[in-house]
Parts: C-alpha cells; structure tokens; sequence
C-alpha cells in the first residue's frame, strides 16, 4: 500500500484529494522532542480530522533528540509529550523518529535503549510501535535486529535505490513527491510491506480483536503457453497448467503479510516481492514472465492479532509441502528443484 508522512512543513492539506489519489494511509508527525506545547506540530490537530474525516487510516510520529533517559532532552519527557498528544486519538501505530546528527554520538547501545524504553512504554498500554530511521542509523546507530525481534515495526528511509537496503514493514523512499491536495513543494511518500494497519488500536490502547482467525490466500501464475492463469483461492485448485513452465507467480492475503521469491533455471534467486499486481513487474509478482521458474519461497507474517502463528504451507507440482522459508527434515526453505521446471503451485495459511 502507498502512504505519506506529513507534518507542518506541507501546510494545511486536502486530504480528501490525497484520498482520491490513492494513498491509503499516513503517519502523521506528533512534534519533536520534550513535552512542550510550542513543539507540538502545528498541524496536528487538521491532520488528524483530516483523516478521520476521510477515512484514512493513520499512525503517529514523534522526532527524538533525547540524551538522557530522564530530565531535560530525555526520552522520559518525549514519552509525556507523546502520551499528552494522542489522548483521544486511534492510531494503528507510534513511531519513534531517531535520525538527529547531534545524538548520533551517544552510542549504538545508549541510543537502542532509549527506542526500547519509548516503544516498550507505549507497548505495554497496548498501542503498536515501531522505529523510524535511515538505513546509515539502522546500521552504524542502532541494533536494528535487537529492534526487529522485540516486535517492533521497521520504518525504513532509504532514497535512490530500487528497494529498501533492509526488511522492513515501511518504506520511505523518497522526500520528493507531490501529491493533489497538499500544496508544499514535496511530500515524503511510502510503501507499506506489511499490512500494520489490520492491527488496530482502541482509544484506550487496547487492541481491536479479529473475529475471524482464518487466513485466505490468493494466488496465480503465468505459464509460456497460456499467460497469466485465473486466480485460485486456497486448496480449491492448483495454480498452472499440464506441462506448461510457470514464468511469473503473484500471492497475497486477506490478512497478516507475506513476502515471496522465485529461483529462475539455470540463473539464481530474484529479490522478494509483496504487492499482488500482474502488472507491476517491479513489485506486483516473482518472476519475469519470461524466464522459467524452478523454485518458490514464500513467508507469511502473522498480525498480532491472530494467535497462535500462522505459516505459509505451499508446494509445487508433487513434491512435499514446505512451510514458510524452514530448513529440517524435508524442509528445504522453499519449494521445487533446481533445474527442474515448476507447472503446478498450491498454497494455503495454515
């Protein structure tokens, strides 16, 4: 999905054209720093109508330049200006912004902690939480994979590069866009991997439940002979044709996320994809649509809203199942081959 982040530098915004537009979510930036009212976000309070009003799903930011965990310029204080921000709010996440120069001395281990003590405060009254930050801070400044297995969501910014330099649920790819309805020069524009949004929170920070545990999963596939195939829905069918090499293959899901890759014969492995979209060569399938595909890896995030876990358990033509990207027993960490053509690919969530 494609969103924006915004703050007072675009000015008052029309975000019914923003809607219009197609972008389907925004994070919204709170203020920076200690709780003082005159660093509030001058435009918060119309983003936050704006969205509402509209309809649009929206997260909230709060830029860090904490040096302390208490006092003056702490983490502490940036938790109060956030927790007095959002009363009365329902944001289906809270970013913690940390890219500031003048803090970058601290250290990866002091500044790690001051993310873990903002997100874990916020966590445990029940909101989602993640780090913002560039991919020079996520690598020399903090301990990104400390952040990821705490559960944290990933806000990556990494510009001039044809996908994120790490995995992420968010990614910020540029501080260029423009926009209908937003009248400043540029916007900052994303791309939402992982559906956060389905992970709602209550105004009191509880979390809204998913009524129905099950998981669809969607799925289709391009052979040489026959072209991009109809779409088959769980174990209903298979995907591809007698004999015929699959080229390209697309799969989502009605909930949670996933993440998927193909090997080609005789070349490698191509980068992951997520989107759904036959028509985006980029993002919206694994393959080439040209080239014959002999391996499928696919992963399947659980939202945290659906327990217990969930895995993506797929195959391709009468070989095993494999279960997500799992390597033991006859688990290989993907299905197929290597040099032999792939013609029928199954899938469900399970």
């Amino acid at each position: 999905m494609k969103g924006i982040d915004v703050s007072s530098y675009q000015g008052t915004i029309d975000w019914a054209k923003v809607k219009k537009e197609g972008y389907k979510f925004a994070i919204i930036r709170l203020g920076i720093g200690d709780n003082i009212e005159s660093q509030d976000d001058t435009q918060l309070r119309n983003n936050i109508n704006g969205c509402k009003k509209n309809g649009i799903p929206y997260a909230f930011y709060l830029v860090s330049y904490a040096e302390r965990f208490e006092g003056s310029e702490s983490v502490q204080s940036e938790i109060a200006h956030t927790q007095r921000l959002i009363q009365g709010t329902n944001p289906f996440a809270i970013f913690y912004d940390m890219e500031i120069d003048a803090t970058s001395n601290l250290g990866k281990g002091t500044l790690t902690n001051f993310a873990i003590k903002y997100c874990d405060y916020f966590k445990n009254l029940g909101y989602q939480v993640g780090v913002y930050a560039n991919k020079n801070w996520f690598t020399n400044y903090l301990d990104y994979n400390l952040l990821k297995s705490k559960g944290y969501k990933i806000w990556l910014a990494h510009y001039g590069v044809n996908q994120p330099g790490l995995d992420c649920d968010i990614w910020q790819y540029t501080d260029k866009g423009v926009v209908s309805g937003i009248t400043a020069n540029t916007v900052d524009l994303n791309i939402m991997y992982n559906n956060i949004i389905g992970q709602q929170t209550t105004n009191n920070g509880q979390q809204v439940a998913t009524s129905n545990k099950n998981v669809n999963v969607y799925y289709k596939v391009k052979t040489q002979a026959h072209g991009w195939l109809p779409e088959v829905k769980n174990l209903e069918d298979y995907a591809g044709w007698e004999n015929s090499p699959i080229t390209g293959v697309a799969i989502k899901v009605d909930k949670g996320s996933i993440k998927y890759r193909v090997h080609l014969k005789g070349k490698g492995w191509l980068s992951y994809v997520t989107g759904y979209n036959t028509n985006d060569i980029k993002n919206g399938y694994a393959g080439t649509g040209k080239d014959i595909i002999d391996a499928i890896e696919v992963y399947y995030y659980t939202p945290d809203n659906i327990r217990p876990y969930k895995k993506a358990k797929y195959k391709v033509n009468n070989y095993p199942y494999q279960y997500d990207n799992e390597k033991n027993n006859e688990q290989d960490g993907y299905a197929g081959v290597f040099g032999v053509n792939v013609t029928k690919f199954q899938i469900v969530i399970e």
